[in-house]
């Protein structure tokens, strides 16, 4: 997906508060300001936002000196999520379709972002009724029926904090399913992205293969990828992609790919022809038929 005007003041936005959460001073928050705009002027309109989003945050690194400026609060979030694992395991085991559940309280808890502006104030409130929430860009049948015919499965992760949720997922699709499967994380920090520090935190590591992309890029834009995560994503029966950023990499790749997310952007929700706020599971094959 290319960039879109709209996607320009949320850039800005991002960068100004990336750098007050590193505790960077009014004048160095300035001179990151005035570094994105210089950069946003020479950027390619084909450039995805995710590779744009990278590039904002090596230069946000680069001068408050902060090589992980959201790692603070990635922890936070990870233990906040963590001390829920245990009553929302228990919600998806008790259910009359636990997959199906999974799969919507892993797309409520895409919210856990700190890319777009925040809507939410509370974990609990992320995570209340998210079995009610509207499924009409909701298409668990197909993603369960695709999963019948595969041996292997990659999951593209997003952010910390709903990492636990995925782990939730994987737990049921090891269970209900004899899918090998493998955990992709950031290859470095950006944003409040997962990378592999936060998947030995959640213990996600302890349960299934983590591998990360080779780069710090806040979704995946393959051709920069490393050799070992594009051996499994080209070799992959199934691709699981979690998250806005993978959405916006990976929506033009032909592949058996379904996007699991939250949308929080107009643009996003435009696109794929939903509402702010609404969960997803869609299919790429079926996206591309229509389009």
């Amino acid at each position: 997906m290319k960039i879109f005007l709209d996607c320009f003041p949320c850039f800005l936005r991002q960068a100004l508060e990336a750098s007050r959460i590193s505790g960077a001073d009014e004048k160095i928050q300035r001179d990151v300001l005035n570094c994105v705009m210089a950069e946003l002027l020479e950027i390619s309109k084909e450039k995805t936002p995710p590779q744009i989003g990278s590039m904002i945050h090596k230069t946000i690194r680069e001068a408050t000196g902060k090589s992980d400026p959201y790692r603070e609060i990635k922890r936070h979030h990870n233990e906040q999520v963590l001390k829920m694992e245990e009553n929302l395991s228990g919600l998806i085991d008790g259910s009359s379709s636990p997959l199906s559940d999974a799969l919507k309280l892993a797309a409520a808890g895409n919210l856990i972002d700190m890319g777009p502006e925040r809507k939410w104030n509370s974990m609990q409130d992320i995570f209340r009724d998210f079995t009610k929430k509207d499924t009409t860009h909701f298409d668990s049948m197909s993603f369960e029926k695709s999963l019948k015919k595969a041996g292997t499965l990659l999951y593209l992760g997003d952010n910390a904090g709903e990492i636990v949720l995925d782990k939730i997922l994987i737990g049921i699709l090891l269970r209900e399913t004899s899918l090998d499967i493998t955990y992709v994380v950031r290859g470095g920090p950006v944003i409040n992205d997962a990378i592999m520090e936060d998947a030995r935190f959640v213990g996600m590591t302890d349960i299934v293969r983590v591998i990360d992309t080779g780069v710090d890029f806040p979704g995946v834009v393959p051709e920069a990828c490393s050799g070992e995560f594009l051996d499994y994503y080209h070799s992959a029966d199934i691709i699981l992609s979690k998250g806005q950023g993978n959405y916006e990499s990976l929506s033009e790749e032909d592949k058996n790919i379904f996007f699991l997310l939250q949308t929080k952007c107009p643009v996003i929700a435009d696109k794929i022809g939903c509402s702010v706020g609404d969960i997803v599971l869609k299919s790429q094959c079926i996206q591309m038929l229509a389009s």
